[in-house]
C-alpha cells in the first residue's frame, strides 16, 4: 500500500523514462523515511552487445562463448535481485537496494517522508 501511495505521487525527473518502465525498489531509510531506488532493468538484447576483453597489449578481442556465459548468469543473478519493470520490491535494509552507478535517468532516486506523506528528494543519476 505505501508503495502506491509514493508512486501516485512520484513526478518523475526531466529525461526519465515512464514510471512503469522502472522496476520500483525501496527499503526504509530511518523513522518514516522511504528510500526508493528505480532501475530500468537491462534487455538481453543489450547485454550480449558488443563483448570485448581488454588485452595487456592494450588490444581487444571478442568475448568467447564461456565469458558470454559467465556474464549472463550474473546478470541473471543482479535481475533476480530487483524488481522487475512495472513493479514494486521491498527490501528489509537501504543497504540491500540494487543501484548503478552512473547511468543517468536509468536509475532515479527518491526520498519520501511517511508522515508528511510526500516526496522530499527525486532526481536522476549522474553520469560518468
Amino acid at each position: 500500500m505505501l508503495a502506491a501511495q509514493i508512486e501516485k505521487q512520484v513526478k518523475l525527473p526531466e529525461g526519465a523514462a515512464r514510471l512503469s518502465d522502472y522496476g520500483r525498489n525501496y527499503a526504509f531509510k530511518g523513522a518514516g523515511i522511504v528510500t526508493g531506488i528505480y532501475l530500468i532493468p537491462i534487455g538481453t538484447e543489450e547485454r550480449d552487445e558488443g563483448c570485448e576483453v581488454m588485452l595487456a597489449n592494450m588490444a581487444s578481442r571478442p568475448c568467447s562463448a564461456q565469458e558470454m556465459a559467465s556474464i549472463s548468469d550474473m546478470q541473471r543473478a543482479i535481475d533476480d535481485g530487483q524488481a522487475k519493470a512495472g513493479e514494486s520490491r521491498w527490501f528489509a535494509s537501504e543497504k540491500e537496494l540494487p543501484y548503478m552507478n552512473d547511468g543517468g535517468c536509468s536509475q532515479v532516486s527518491l526520498e519520501y517522508d511517511v508522515q508528511q506523506k510526500r516526496v522530499v528528494r527525486i532526481g536522476c543519476n549522474g553520469e560518468a
